[in-house]
């Protein structure tokens, strides 16, 4: 079965990131979208990928050549 969420490093992997760079995007509101964990009583969380946006956000920065 596939996964549904990814960790930031598998995702990073994935779009051949560094990990700081998708930390760096998040906080700049760009990149691929992502999901907030919370834990309760916590302000901060996990950092998950669908993997469903990362394909997404490949094809939507895919170049497509004419000719």
């Amino acid at each position: 079965m596939e996964k549904l969420l990814i960790t930031e490093s598998e995702a990073s992997k994935l779009l051949s990131v560094s990990t700081q760079t998708l930390r760096n995007d998040r906080s700049s509101s760009r990149g691929c979208r992502y999901v907030k964990i919370l834990k309760r009583g916590r302000k901060r969380g996990s950092i998950r990928y669908r993997m469903s946006d990362i394909m997404e956000y490949i094809e939507k920065n895919t170049i497509k050549l004419e000719g």
